[in-house]
């Protein structure tokens, strides 16, 4: 092998008396084959990196939403959290019906009925003497907008935080990767990305009944705009909308009567609890017609007058105003959706527990996929399916997500009633116990309702729980947590509940599955 020894001259700096030797050829071969090698391999990297920098600067979206309620300002978020680019179509005020005509506003008007009737009726109860009072209803109105305001505001300040697009207009798909947004200034824009989410919500559900386009005919966007409380109400529905605007309007006065096609009101409750608040309603004074049908309304002189069929008999009830609370009905219509072929069914928008569709990157959660329409649901289903568009696994579970009613008392459920596991053959327990005893309850003044829990006879795994009393809108997320982390019975009946607090009532009714309950008479 060919030798060169380097001289010491200061010329050859740090290679000064180094023997530098030729290698043999078939060495020098491979060291110039493993050179070209790293050469092909960093110049595919420089290419893929060029590609990525390219693809992140074409325009292209990661995610696009059609609708800024809860579930579509949500999955928002949390795309652009897991770092996608997204863009967020909404053609009203962000939050969606749940902050601008729904959950905020009618809680809003809730608390206030509830301040009133507490100093009208029970001030005297807890040692206050007032003088006169009356309702301030403009007043009423006013801080239920402020607190829409606020809320609509920080969802503002949230897309900016997360450097969310937003975009105000009406949406609609042109293919499964572009959107064509009208503007509310009357332009147009066409956005493109790789997957979309569908979260266009609902709106009132209406009845074939002669007459129900009155004027004094309002569904609940309506009873919202009202800017006084009427005389006299007739509400066609039973369901969650209907009682919380009737329990809300009696409390200011009105003369309120419930039209309920089926057997109970709230039909999907626990008929115990059903039972229970109607109980309860019908002490405060409003009527409630079950098993009942409206046939249709007359409008004479300013008033309404219901032909309503109970039983196989008729009666005729004048009211000042109608409320249809009959539910809602998804908003899927002029979205493109056919020209794409996604799968709807009367309406609904049919997907899977990833909330896919049938078309791959299309995507859609909440009211328009239909199930529970509650507020929080769709939140989640916001969250599995941004997930999803950014490459993750992500699935919903339905039989943990609880239901509310803002009555007082409050109504709280989660998973099967005890008509559910009865018709699905299940063998089960039942654990109940009363707010009655409680010492909180009596300290508060609130003392009615019960905490009852269903449970599975043999593991004791916790199938359900109904609740009905004060605060159980915030008493059922044990429950909740439980349920989603598979615990059982036990689980809550062992763990120490603070003395005194309305907790004590769930750990009893816990406690009683098993035939423990300590306080129980």
């Amino acid at each position: 092998m060919p030798c060169l020894n380097v001289g010491k001259s200061s010329e050859f700096g740090a290679f000064a008396g180094i023997t530098v030797c030729e290698p043999p050829m078939d060495v020098a071969m491979a060291i110039m084959s493993d050179l070209q090698v790293e050469i092909r391999q960093s110049s595919n990297i420089v290419e893929q990196v060029e590609s990525m920098m390219q693809e992140a600067n074409d325009g292209l979206f990661d995610v696009m939403i059609i609708g800024g309620g809860p579930g579509g300002y949500v999955a928002a978020i949390r795309a652009a959290q897991l770092g996608g680019k997204v863009a967020l179509i909404e053609k009203g005020e962000l939050g969606g019906v749940c902050l601008n005509r729904g959950c905020i506003p009618t809680k809003a008007m809730l608390a206030a009925a509830d301040v009133y009737d507490t100093v009208v009726r029970r001030s005297s109860e807890f040692g206050v003497n007032v003088g006169e009072v009356f309702l301030d209803y403009a007043k009423v109105l006013q801080r239920r907008d402020r607190i829409v305001k606020t809320l609509v505001s920080g969802v503002g300040y949230l897309m900016k935080r997360h450097n969310i697009q937003v975009f105000k207009g009406t949406a609609r798909l042109l293919s499964k990767g572009e959107v064509e947004v009208s503007l509310n200034d009357g332009s147009k824009q066409t956005l493109r990305g790789r997957n979309v989410i569908i979260a266009t919500g609902s709106v009132p559900a209406t009845l074939p009944i002669p007459g129900l386009d009155g004027e004094n005919v309002w569904d609940s966007d309506g009873a919202l705009g009202a800017v006084e409380v009427p005389k006299s109400l007739l509400v066609i529905g039973g369901g969650y909308i209907g009682v919380e605007w009737s329990y809300m309007f009696r409390k200011f006065g009105c003369d309120v009567t419930i039209v309920e096609l089926t057997s109970q009101i709230l039909p999907q409750t626990d008929s115990e609890v059903a039972d229970e608040l109607r109980k309860f309603l019908e002490k405060d004074g409003v009527k409630i017609l079950t098993d009942s049908s409206v046939r249709m309304i007359d409008h004479r002189d300013g008033k309404e007058f219901a032909l309503v069929t109970s039983g196989g008999s008729e009666q005729s009830i004048e009211v000042d105003k109608v409320l249809v609370a009959v539910g809602r009905r998804p908003v899927s219509d002029g979205l493109g959706l056919e020209s794409i072929g996604v799968a709807t069914e009367r309406g609904r928008v049919l997907v899977n527990d990833r909330m896919q569709t049938n078309v791959p990157g299309i995507y859609a959660i909440g009211d328009v996929v239909g199930g529970a329409l509650l507020a929080h649901k769709a939140s989640e289903e916001g969250v599995v399916a941004a997930e999803n568009c950014m490459g993750r696994d992500s699935r919903m579970r339905y039989n943990t997500i609880p239901g509310c009613i803002y009555t007082t008392p409050e109504v709280a459920t989660v998973g099967l009633t005890e008509e559910m596991a009865k018709a699905q053959g299940i063998e089960y327990k039942t654990g109940k116990f009363f707010f009655r005893p409680n010492g909180k309850a009596l300290g508060i003044g609130e003392t009615t309702g019960f905490v009852k829990f269903i449970a599975d006879a043999k593991y004791g795994e916790i199938l359900g729980c109904h609740i009905i009393g004060p605060h159980a809108t915030d008493l059922i997320h044990e429950a909740v947590v439980a349920m989603n982390s598979e615990a059982t019975i036990e689980s809550i009946a062992h763990s120490v509940h603070a003395h005194p607090t309305l907790s004590e009532v769930v750990r009893e009714a816990a406690l009683d599955v098993g035939g423990e309950s300590i306080h129980k008479g």
